[in-house]
């Protein structure tokens, strides 16, 4: 190994803390060691365990995967024996002691692909590569034998698993009974979703929820509607594992049919696994005013904001009681918008009035009609008029 100094030093790091190796005859394996700092790494590897063997065994680079064998017969590993040793790492970036675990196992399955299984571990990682393979595999009789020659401690429980018809529950249940995954579970973000309409628009909404799973494993979960609400759909009552994408992600689809929703406002909680989600649907006033400004000096002029949530057109009829406020027209059309401007004159008389009782401001009203075939709509809006 070269003895120069470099800046900034390298540094080691190494793709695992241990081997724990479970094998019939031979198992191969790798990993990686990588340089976190600067530099080139050089290193070396050093093996004091019988049967056990690495290449390279000597590396120049910044990332360099280390494959390893490890060889029963070698080794003289007999049944029963655990053997345990170290594996040494030595490079200009630090040094690393990886402890080593070898055990002789009893027997092993080759599947049709040609993996090998020697323990759990590598029956859970073929399941979530092939999980139509394993299913069939975990009720095989020479699953059954590598359990016993594992001295799996729950044969009982594995052989009620055995029973169930569905196998996805069934080795789901397994796994997380040997400890090898938690729970699947569903994962729900958007907790609360809100659809608005117009006053009379009455189509069928439609929209749905986004749902993640934690892992590949089995999930079945139950959708329900709290309150049973009428006016809301969903196309299935439950969730389960083959609605998921392969990036653990499903939609449950509901429509909205606003002809059920009695009044303009409606509300349903729906419980799907562990999660809650709000569903509101409203419908829009048919008619909103405002004005574009809270307050009017006494000569001055303005706009009535209009929305029409109708989906008719609106004739628009405003009126104030007070002369001092002026519209142009008696009457206007409005579709979904639209701004009706006025103005703001003092008469000579009102402005003597206001002076001699030395009034800062005077607040009145404009009265609103909306009128659409079959309908009328009132609302009327305050006004405030005085020295800014």
């Amino acid at each position: 190994m070269s003895n120069r100094f470099e800046y900034p030093l390298p540094k080691l790091s190494v793709g695992i803390d241990l081997l724990d190796i479970e094998t019939k005859d031979i198992h191969d394996g790798s990993f990686e060691v990588r340089n976190t700092g600067g530099g080139v790494l050089e290193g070396f590897i050093h093996s004091r365990t019988p049967g056990l063997t690495f290449a390279p065994t000597q590396w120049i680079s910044n990332k360099q995967a280390i494959s390893y064998t490890f060889n029963v017969a070698k080794a003289g590993l007999v049944a029963g024996q655990t053997l345990k040793s170290h594996v040494y790492i030595s490079t200009n970036g630090g040094e690393v002691d990886i402890p080593v675990t070898a055990r002789l196992v009893k027997m092993s399955i080759i599947t049709d692909g040609g993996h090998t299984l020697t323990n759990l571990q590598d029956f859970y990682e073929y399941a979530k590569v092939y999980p139509t393979q394993a299913r069939r595999l975990f009720v095989d009789s020479e699953f059954y034998m590598l359990l016993l020659a594992m001295g799996y401690e729950f044969m009982e429980i594995y052989e009620s698993l055995h029973k169930d018809s569905n196998r996805e529950r069934a080795l789901d249940n397994f796994f997380i009974l040997s400890g090898l995954k938690n729970k699947t579970t569903a994962i729900i973000e958007q907790t609360s979703l809100q659809f608005i309409q117009n006053t009379y628009d009455m189509d069928k909404l439609h929209g749905y929820i986004e749902v993640k799973k934690s892992d590949e494993g089995y999930v079945d979960i139950p959708i329900i509607k709290q309150n049973n609400a009428s006016w809301l759909d969903f196309y299935a009552n439950k969730i389960s594992s083959a609605d998921f994408d392969d990036d653990f992600v499903a939609n449950v689809n509901f429509s909205i049919t606003p002809g059920e929703v009695h009044g303009s406002y409606a509300r349903e909680i729906v419980h799907i696994g562990e999660n809650t989600v709000e569903i509101v649907y409203h419908r829009r006033k048919p008619l909103v005013a405002r004005l574009n400004r809270a307050a009017f000096r006494y000569e001055d002029s303005g706009v009535v904001e209009i929305a029409n949530n109708t989906g008719k057109d609106l004739r628009i009829e405003l009126s104030c009681k007070e002369s001092y406020v002026r519209f142009s027209a008696r009457s206007y059309l409005v579709s979904s918008s639209g701004e009706i401007p006025f103005g703001i004159k003092l008469s000579a008389f009102l402005s003597t009035q206001l002076f001699f009782r030395k009034l800062p401001y005077m607040q009145t009203y404009i009265e609103i009609k909306a009128t659409a075939p079959g309908h009328v709509y009132r609302t009327h809006i305050p006004i405030i008029v005085g020295e800014l």
